[in-house]
């Protein structure tokens, strides 16, 4: 889908999408000094500079790692190319990704924890209700490029914006972009409201459970250019991972604490063996979609939705609760 250029600054071209990004991140950057108003300036001032510094190259590394075999055919010295027009006939080579963003903000907020010596956990938690924000608003975007795209509407009284949108061949789609900004937005008031409550380091924690919980299921849901290795979704798998990294982490704390002060061994192992289950459930789920003569595609991905909520839950138990 061509974006219109809405006005030129510095030679380059602001697109509709183009300038949701940037209110998303100025909307941030405010978030994020506001929530960390109590840190020192330069504790703040490295994060910001350093955060935006890896997050944009950690979010065009995650992609071209995605999407290696197309880089390797076109070289590798594109990596640095992501406005380059004559790029866009290799599929899109010119993408970001917002988990290496992620990755790359957090690692930024960990350096200046320790040039500034700062505890990086309370950088982290005012970096958290401000990601769900950007990411939020960087979502609602994502129409002016035609992604976010969901399944196809058959139905005509649920083609209407905002529950869907029609295309160019007039074929109408769920507005998926509306439901992930919508979810941001959701994660982004619990974080600035039960997550100020928390102790130390929760409030990251609870934005990494929520949002990769929700990620897998809205993934799923994609009807778009999503990256994907053969025929797995990217995202999806990131999401996975990170909710099981929470879950050893929290497995561990649990094995620190002293008898009295942590859950049962029963409740602990309970937890586990439910998180493990979901997993291969939702893979099964997601052959399903398209191979299952008996399942419908609704109850599928309603299924789905549970599994992904009881994956949600039983890591929050355990990261949240040791």
């Amino acid at each position: 889908m061509e974006e219109t250029v809405m006005w030129n600054i510095l030679g380059r071209p602001m697109t509709p999408y183009a300038v949701a990004v940037w209110v998303a991140c100025l909307a941030a950057l405010g978030v994020f000094l506001w929530q960390g108003r109590r840190l020192k300036t330069s504790a703040r001032l490295a994060t910001v500079v350093l955060s935006a510094v890896l997050g944009l190259l950690g979010a065009r590394l995650f992609y071209v790692a995605a999407r290696w075999e197309l880089f390797l055919d076109i070289g590798l010295q594109n990596f640095f190319y992501i406005e380059d027009e004559e790029l866009r006939i290799w599929g899109a080579a010119t993408g970001a990704a917002f988990w290496g963003a992620v990755g790359g903000v957090a690692l930024g907020a960990l350096l200046a924890g320790k040039l500034t010596r700062v505890k990086t956990a309370d950088l982290l938690d005012a970096l958290a209700p401000a990601g769900a924000l950007g990411i939020a608003l960087s979502r609602f975007g994502e129409f002016s490029i035609g992604e976010g795209i969901g399944p196809e509407v058959d139905v005509e009284a649920l083609q209407f914006f905002p529950l869907s949108v029609v295309n160019e061949w007039e074929e109408w789609n769920y507005a998926l972009f509306m439901l992930e900004g919508l979810v941001g937005l959701i994660i982004f008031v619990l974080l600035i409201t039960y997550g100020r409550r928390l102790a130390q380091g929760y409030r990251a924690r609870m934005f990494l459970v929520l949002y990769s919980s929700a990620q897998i299921i809205l993934e799923a849901l994609r009807r778009d250019n999503f990256l994907r290795w053969l025929f797995v979704r990217v995202s999806q798998v990131t999401a996975a991972v990170v909710l099981l990294g929470l879950v050893v982490f929290g497995i561990l704390r649990w094995m620190k604490r002293p008898e009295g002060q942590r859950m049962s061994q029963k409740k602990l192992i309970g937890n586990g063996v439910i998180f493990l289950l979901m997993v291969p459930i939702i893979v099964i789920l997601e052959f399903a979609v398209d191979k299952s003569p008996t399942l419908s595609v609704g109850m599928a991905y309603l299924l789905e939705t549970i599994c992904c909520i009881g994956m949600g839950v039983t890591s929050w138990n355990l990261a949240m609760k040791n």
